[in-house]
């Protein structure tokens, strides 16, 4: 078996050191036992190593992986096998357990009743997944008191069939921190994973939770260390946590401005991206010769922060064109934005008309669901405080951009129906109009009908035509 059909095969995804590092901080591991359940190669105990009070054992199904280990430091703390088997004979062992246990795939879930019926999230099912019962068994062996840290699927924390698991949770431990990890932090998978740690312990529902949203992997050492230090303004205490379905901190931070009518625009919206081609099958029609063409929207098409001119830039394709997407053609009442480009990320646009057209693959498009107006939520995005929010989003230094996991976890505030229809009246004349202005006064409807706004949602200290060209030299104030 070669290296990476077994990585395949055993489901490993390995975790980089600055994570392993940042999540033995977080629990403060510094003395006592330690154990990593599903070791694989050993990049938690090789951190623990630092700590000269730790004395870190290990566990995985692959005997290549302890093989190698035991070569060096770790010699003799290590065992080879099943930990869903061969840990059951080590409750209240350990001070702390760390790791990055495997996640299940549909085809691979665990069906062996015996180990099943060994644990309580497990227990009278036909199946489960293996993260879910690896959960379990990191507080299991640990100590009255002890302490875990772990990585897992973000839906342990979020879905509604897994309430359960969060419930568990609730009775048998105290949450300590949550934090949400970028995707493809992980060679090989671009699954959305949280970093979750606690203690166990009978919960008597006291203390607080922190929480943050980790949007790239650089970021993470600086919030392990504003929770350590309890610098992290992102907190809940735990009696609120027990109320909460969906514990992601995307969420959490919208209960923290104080009302529940925030939702983040992933809820409100499908997205997907356009589509060109480039090199020497990029090419187009200067004119529509048919009713068969569609005019490509470029960026360029769009008008300063809100808005479109579709004779700017006049492109056309047909469905011969290797530049045509069935995906990317646009539908009355979808929503654009610009996810790139210096000056033009974050405009945005509502594609209002009766003709066939096509988004390139600079432009993001969602489709809001039902009962959602597209001109409310592009009344918030093109708003100042929408601005303000999208160009936290943004990255990259020469060009910035917007992927569409980051863009779906921009928050919107909910109004009344009257509410929002006065604002998308302002904003729908405003923007066909072209009215000067019409961004201030949008701004004063939305501060109008959410209470303490500004607060919330701060501006920038000087203001700019275009809200993302400037991104240093910019800081928050409350007005």
């Amino acid at each position: 078996m070669t290296k990476e059909s077994k990585k395949k095969f055993y489901e490993q995804f390995f975790t980089p050191p600055v994570i392993a590092e940042g999540m033995l901080k977080l629990i403060d591991a510094e003395r006592g036992y330690l154990i990593d359940p599903s070791c694989g190669d050993g990049v938690f105990l090789k951190s623990a190593l630092k700590c000269k009070g730790i004395k870190p054992f290990g566990c995985d199904i692959d005997e290549a992986d302890i093989k190698d280990l035991n070569k060096g430091a770790l010699k003799g703390f290590l065992l080879a096998g099943d930990s869903l088997k061969v840990l059951l004979n080590y409750k209240d062992t350990f001070d702390f357990s760390v790791g990055n246990p495997p996640f299940s795939a549909q085809e691979n879930l665990i069906t062996n009743q015996h180990t099943l019926n060994s644990f309580t999230l497990g227990k009278g099912r036909k199946s489960q997944a293996i993260e879910i019962l690896f959960l379990e068994l990191f507080i299991y062996i640990l100590k009255q008191g002890g302490w875990f840290s772990i990585i897992l699927p973000e839906g342990i924390i979020s879905t509604k069939s897994l309430q359960y698991v969060r419930d568990w949770l609730i009775n048998n431990t105290q949450i300590y921190s949550v934090i949400s990890l970028p995707r493809k932090i992980f060679n090989g998978t671009s699954s959305k994973c949280i970093a979750l740690s606690g203690k166990k312990i009978k919960s008597k529902l006291k203390g607080k939770v922190s929480f943050a949203s980790c949007e790239d992997i650089s970021e993470f050492t600086k919030i392990v260390e504003k929770i350590s230090k309890g610098n992290l303004k992102d907190t809940l205490a735990i009696e609120e946590l027990a109320k909460i379905n969906d514990w992601r901190p995307e969420r959490l931070v919208i209960r923290n401005y104080g009302t529940d009518n925030w939702i983040l625009l992933s809820e409100l919206v499908t997205l997907r991206t356009g589509f060109v081609k480039y090199g020497e099958e990029r090419y187009f029609n200067a004119e529509s010769k048919t009713h068969e063409y569609y005019q490509l929207f470029i960026a360029r098409n769009f008008l300063p922060i809100a808005g479109l001119d579709l004779k700017k830039v006049t492109l056309f394709i047909d469905k011969n064109n290797p530049s045509f997407s069935e995906k990317a053609i646009l539908r009355k009442g979808e929503i654009l934005f610009v996810r790139v480009g210096v000056g033009c990320c974050g405009r945005v646009a509502v594609f209002d008309y009766d003709i066939n057209a096509q988004a390139d693959d600079w432009i993001h498009i969602m489709t809001p669901h039902n009962n959602v107006d597209p001109w409310y939520l592009a009344s918030w995005l093109a708003s100042s405080y929408g601005q303000w929010l999208i160009k936290q989003m943004s990255h990259g230094v020469g060009t910035v951009s917007i992927s569409k996991s980051r863009l779906s976890n921009l928050r919107v505030p909910r109004l009344s129906k009257i509410q929002e229809d006065e604002i998308v009246d302002y904003f729908r004349n405003a923007i066909q109009k072209k009215e000067n202005g019409w961004q201030k006064e949008l701004d004063k409807k939305f501060k109008k009908y959410i209470k303490n706004l500004a607060v919330l949602i701060p501006f920038p200290t000087r203001k700019f035509s275009y809200p993302l060209r400037q991104k240093k030299n910019q800081h928050a104030i409350a007005l």
